[in-house]
């Protein structure tokens, strides 16, 4: 049974991505840049639009997906022996580098000594690799590259950015308020102050787009559904791909399209939601409860911040409150200065 759009490993072909036509242009045609950022809340696809990019791009890529931060050059060379790696399998660089020091050959992967003594220089590394000639690299959620050696990271793209004419960087990330304070492109101490980075932002898809995904979706799997319960799944999932995906991938699992798996669905991603949540100190889930509730101007959120904790609020404490959210990716500020949740699942979990 065909259910392209309906499966959940990330796409990797033009032709099994939804949409998405415009960004995926938009980075095609800035793949000269040297260094980009794909944003995007969670689960709005950014991975899979990130690897069809770097298919179609048809040069050689590597891909490291970021799960820890940068406490050691043990995990600083570990990930560039990754990236090495993989670029060797797609192009042979290892002839450039073989008279590097600190390097060793292991049929076609590369290893980088972490040792003080033998330690390669990563930005010798990174010279000769762009020797070899246009390359990719990509680091999905860069924003976990945070940590003691992240501003000798930082320090490796502004050399590669002024040096390396052969490499773009791709950074994607969820958590967009973090990828920026990781960057700190306005910070005079920071090595990347000033350089110009090419932003795409992923977006959620409107009512008409995420009615046509399902519609499409369900197309693949020769299953007509009841278009009174696309409307609804739409108007409960709101756009996020991972969630419509979810949905139309339970139905395919049933051979049926009903309105209830939108309920399971919404039950499944409050609780993931929630758990996301669980490292936030109390008072934060009060704000984000309190967004969810339909109180969404200054005012309103200190008022019932105050009422809940049945004390004086201060706006530097509110502020911080906001702000980390507003990093974090689990709340976003309109032109109205108004705030409302970046995920409509959490609406679900606390309203």
């Amino acid at each position: 049974m065909l259910v392209i759009y309906f499966d959940f490993k990330p796409k990797e072909t033009k032709e099994d991505l939804f949409d998405r036509e415009e960004e995926l242009k938009k980075l095609l045609s800035s793949k000269d840049e040297s260094i980009m950022l794909l944003t995007g809340i969670r689960r709005i696809g950014k991975t899979s639009l990130l690897k069809v990019f770097l298919n179609e791009s048809k040069l050689p890529y590597a891909l490291v997906d970021v799960r820890y931060p940068l406490t050691s050059y043990r995990s600083l060379y570990t990930i560039f022996s990754n990236l090495l790696s993989q670029l060797n399998r797609k192009r042979k660089i290892v002839d450039v580098l073989k008279y590097v020091k600190g390097i060793s050959l292991f049929g076609i992967d590369i290893s980088l000594s972490w040792d003080p003594k033998n330690r390669p220089s990563l930005l010798e590394i990174m010279d000769k690799v762009d020797e070899s000639g246009k390359v990719i690299i990509a680091f999905d959620e860069a924003q976990n590259l945070r940590g003691k050696l992240a501003n000798e990271f930082l320090s490796i793209l502004a050399h590669c950015y002024d040096y390396c004419k052969n490499v773009t960087f791709i950074l994607t990330g969820s958590e967009i308020g973090l990828l920026y304070d990781f960057l700190k492109i306005d910070d005079p101490s920071s090595p990347l102050y000033g350089r110009h980075l090419e932003e795409i932002r992923l977006n959620k898809f409107s009512n008409e787009q995420s009615l046509e995904f399902l519609r499409e979706g369900f197309r693949q799997a020769t299953i007509s559904p009841n278009e009174s319960v696309l409307e609804y799944a739409v108007s409960k999932l709101d756009g996020i791909v991972g969630w419509l995906t979810e949905f139309g991938y339970r139905c395919v699992k049933i051979g049926e399209v009903k309105r209830e798996i939108v309920d399971e669905v919404l039950e499944i991603a409050s609780k993931l939601a929630m758990e996301e949540l669980s490292h936030f100190s109390k008072d934060y889930i009060i704000v984000i409860e309190a967004i969810a509730k339909g109180y969404k101007r200054w005012s309103e959120l200190k008022r019932y911040l105050e009422d809940k904790k049945k004390r004086v609020v201060y706006d530097a404490e509110l502020k911080k409150y906001l702000d980390k959210l507003e990093k974090r990716g689990y709340v976003v500020k309109k032109e109205s200065r108004e705030y409302d949740l970046a995920d409509p699942v959490l609406k679900n979990a606390l309203a």
